[in-house]
């Protein structure tokens, strides 16, 4: 009699078991349209079942949520260390979009059916998409280390780049073009930050 030599599958439990069904459920998300991201195809994806995901998500929302989180958390922003504020938010955004624009144009895909997921598309958003000011704060930090900003930058301005990012990735579902992320940062960002910093300066002169 043969002996079996097919590996059995190792049983997983605890956070192994949960990152591997939030993976397959994120690959779900991806792959798939809205209608098949069910916890059938979930479980299915995973090699598990229904109840185990019930267990610890009580609903499709609450499982998309902590998919993209997850998907969007191990996509880390490395430091730059370029030497200009320019090229730092250059390669900062070039960074964001290269590892989170998948999970921009899945929000988009399933925006139109956040009623169906039981939230308002907003809400989804806002649960799902982290803010870049983190991202941008690093080039921001390097620069006032080289004392190249001294001034105080609104939080509308550290936004930006990264949210005028995804809106052209939501307009045209696609990463953005490296001329993208150039203008956004040569037309608009660097701009505005002499802007403040002149003015900053400015009052700082006057003040004496």
């Amino acid at each position: 009699m043969e002996a079996n030599t097919e590996p059995k599958r190792t049983r997983r439990r605890g956070k192994a078991l949960e990152m591997a069904i939030l993976e397959a459920a994120w690959e779900q998300l991806y792959a798939c349209s809205a209608e098949e991201f069910t916890f059938d195809n979930v479980a299915a994806r995973a090699h598990t079942s229904k109840p185990v995901l019930y267990r610890r998500w009580p609903n499709r929302t609450e499982l998309f949520v902590a998919a993209v989180r997850q998907h969007r958390g191990r996509a880390a922003i490395e430091r730059p260390r370029t030497g200009t504020l320019r090229g730092d938010v250059i390669s900062i955004l070039l960074q964001l979009n290269r590892k989170q624009s998948d999970a921009v144009m899945v929000l988009a895909k399933f925006g139109v059916y956040a009623n169906w997921l039981g939230v308002s598309a907003h809400e989804l958003y806002e649960r799902t998409m982290m803010s870049d000011q983190p991202s941008i704060m690093m080039a921001i930090e390097n620069a006032r280390a080289r004392g190249d900003i001294t001034c105080e930058l609104p939080e509308s301005l550290l936004r930006m780049p990264g949210e005028l990012g995804r809106a052209i990735i939501l307009r045209d579902m696609r990463p953005l073009s490296e001329v993208d992320i150039v203008a956004t940062v040569d037309e608009l960002f660097l701009p505005l930050v002499d802007h403040y910093e002149h003015q900053s300066r400015a009052a700082l002169r006057e003040s004496h």
